[in-house]
């Protein structure tokens, strides 16, 4: 079997299984342990896989962002326990950045203190937040992303810029080992600017984004104080990438 077809026999089998040995995949394929893990270094190059302790997981490419109006019906009792980690990390009184997206909106709920102040440059979490709350609230403005439902660019950038964050939580499309992911971006930018002014940085994703790459790199695993995620993550992944930054997700 030529390598470009023993490589694509590699993702197939990925394809079926959520993880898979070395030894097993040796087996099927009827090659030795050594040619597989060259295999497996040679697609994680190429963004196929994750090499993972003792054998691989296929890499989820995303192709499209969603729009909001889609994700919002997305594994919502996976976003409400995030919601619920969340609030054990915020203190009275913060200064609370909460960016864009679904994970964040469906936590709202379960952020029970009694005073903050919040930045935000969701629109759906401004809504929220005006409709079911008291706190303080800053909206950056700036351009308007239909898709996303935030607000991005120069001016909402520079919000950031005299503001002193105690906390701030941002979401991804997908972590792909040391890679923090987004499919804009503008949407990447706006991100690292609050994390510039903040004490505390804190991604949110679910478990379906790990092992899930999109377009941008916008900030490292390894440069975050935490990644908060829920308790279906498996042992595997919780592992692997808590090589390369802190995971909380009970």
């Amino acid at each position: 079997m030529l390598k470009a077809e023993r490589q694509d026999k590699i993702l197939e089998l990925l394809d079926q299984e959520t993880f898979m040995t070395v030894i097993d995949l040796a087996k099927l394929i009827n090659v030795s342990d050594m040619t597989i893990r060259r295999d497996i270094q040679e697609l994680e190059k190429k963004k196929k896989l994750v090499r993972l302790y003792g054998g691989a997981q296929k890499l989820n490419i995303k192709e499209i962002e969603l729009p909001t109006d889609k994700k919002i019906t997305l594994h919502i009792e996976k976003k409400e326990y995030i919601g619920k980690l969340m609030n054990t990390l915020i203190q009275e009184n913060d200064v609370v950045y909460l960016g864009a997206g679904t994970t964040i909106y469906y936590a709202l709920p379960f952020i029970t203190k009694k005073k903050l102040l919040i930045v935000t440059n969701s629109l759906i979490t401004f809504n929220y937040l005006i409709n079911h709350t008291t706190y303080k609230i800053l909206l950056t403005g700036g351009e308007f992303l239909p898709t996303t439902e935030e607000f991005i660019g120069k001016h909402a950038e520079s919000i950031f810029d005299t503001l002193n964050i105690d906390i701030s939580f941002a979401a991804t499309n997908g972590i792909y080992n040391n890679n923090i992911t987004t499919s804009n971006s503008l949407e990447g930018e706006i991100q690292r600017a609050a994390f510039r002014s903040s004490k505390t940085k804190i991604i949110v994703a679910d478990s379906t984004k790990f092992n899930t790459s999109d377009v941008f790199t916008f900030y490292k695993l390894s440069d975050l104080d935490a990644v908060i995620t829920d308790n279906q993550l498996t042992e595997t992944l919780f592992n692997h990438y808590s090589e390369f930054g802190k995971l909380i997700n009970k």
